[in-house]
């Protein structure tokens, strides 16, 4: 088949990367899949892990602010122009959802699907998105979450069919405990990981007041941030800033580190939790929403409320100080994170894709519950 995804951008994120692997995945099973985004997006490091079979298609007008609606108009029918004639066409990000309308229906290059991984308070204050959230599942044949959460926010919007395809983990060779582990008795300092960027809604502030909490009883800390953003962090408490690491450097944190930090508002599915149970780490995480497809709490990590700086350090105070508790987090992460496969998420993805483009396709929402192993 031929199916091309529209992107907002091809720079560096969660939600890029999961396109990413669908378009590797998809194109590794015989189908033509190409990429369109707008001509100043393009991200080296994106772009060094996509299949070279997978074609980048760039519109010749470049974003704008967001508060110019003109430009934002320009900019859509700018990428529909710019999709091929298409057996599928995948809006990737709520913005696309505009583009999506004008190549399937105005210029019929395809049929269109929604690859659904936003939530809606991504967009407070942004009216044109938050619009196109509530109501472009009317103009798609349907929609495809990668969390079961995602799927029932989505169908609180308006009628439509909606299907749980999930995401896997990439890289399973890299991602996974050592099998040595004298590093965690080389010193007595305890590190804490954390991976985000400035954006308030990934909570590196919150964190930050959590440590500071934690260190005013616990002094022998050390915090490990991680970002693919030049942040500019200020804490009483020692850290290291860490600027896009590898992929091979990452697995090693995560390995190494004695607690695992998430505190994110809200996500979609949330991969770095998922990635950090996998190499062993204890994690503690807030209930962003798409965590709860993995994150079980007292059992595969602690689980607290978002934007709660205190519960957030009573949480990570009682994985530093019970070995007991983070051993059982750290051995029951590994074969949580098992269960989610790119191979099982790429059938999922092909066999919706498949039914669509049967002739009188009757689709029905799907339930993440009926497609066991997510």
């Amino acid at each position: 088949m031929r199916i091309s995804f529209i992107l907002s951008s091809l720079w560096l994120s969660g939600g890029v990367r999961v396109i990413v692997e669908y378009a590797n995945r998809l194109t590794a099973r015989g189908h033509q899949i190409a990429l369109v985004v707008p001509g100043d997006t393009l991200d080296p490091d994106m772009l060094n892990e996509m299949d070279t079979r997978v074609s980048v298609r760039q519109t010749r007008l470049a974003r704008g602010p967001r508060s110019n609606v003109l430009q934002m108009i320009r900019l859509m029918w700018s990428l529909a122009r710019a999709v091929p004639p298409s057996d599928v066409i995948v809006s990737t990000h709520t913005p696309t959802t505009a583009a999506s309308l004008l190549a399937g229906r105005l210029l019929r290059r395809g049929r269109l699907v929604w690859l659904y991984q936003d939530y809606r308070e991504m967009f407070i204050g942004r009216p044109y998105e938050d619009w196109l959230m509530r109501h472009a599942l009317r103009w798609h044949k349907c929609a495809l979450t990668v969390s079961d959460y995602s799927r029932r926010e989505l169908t609180t919007y308006s009628p439509g069919k909606v299907i749980v395809v999930g995401e896997g983990l990439s890289h399973p060779e890299l991602f996974h405990p050592l099998s040595d582990e004298s590093y965690h008795h080389a010193s007595s300092q305890k590190t804490i990981l954390f991976l985000g960027d400035m954006r308030p809604r990934k909570g590196l502030p919150d964190f930050l007041q959590a440590a500071n909490l934690i260190y005013e009883r616990l002094r022998d800390i050390k915090l490990l941030i991680v970002s693919k953003e030049d942040c500019q962090i200020e804490s009483s408490v020692p850290f290291e800033y860490i600027y896009r690491p590898t992929r091979v450097e990452l697995a090693r944190l995560y390995a190494t580190c004695d607690l695992f930090v998430s505190a994110s508002w809200w996500e979609s599915f949330g991969l770095p939790p998922l990635e950090a149970m996998a190499c062993g780490a204890p994690v503690v995480l807030t209930d962003s929403g798409g965590v709860r497809e993995y994150a079980r709490h007292e059992e595969n990590c602690l689980m607290g409320p978002a934007r709660d700086p205190a519960a957030l350090a009573g949480a990570m105070w009682r994985v530093l100080n019970d070995p007991t508790l983070a051993r059982r987090l750290a051995a029951n992460g590994p074969p949580t994170a098992a269960r989610f496969t790119w191979d099982r998420a790429v059938d999922r993805f092909e066999a919706a894709i498949a039914d669509l483009v049967k002739p009188n396709s009757q689709m029905t929402s799907v339930h993440a519950d009926s497609v066991s192993g997510l």
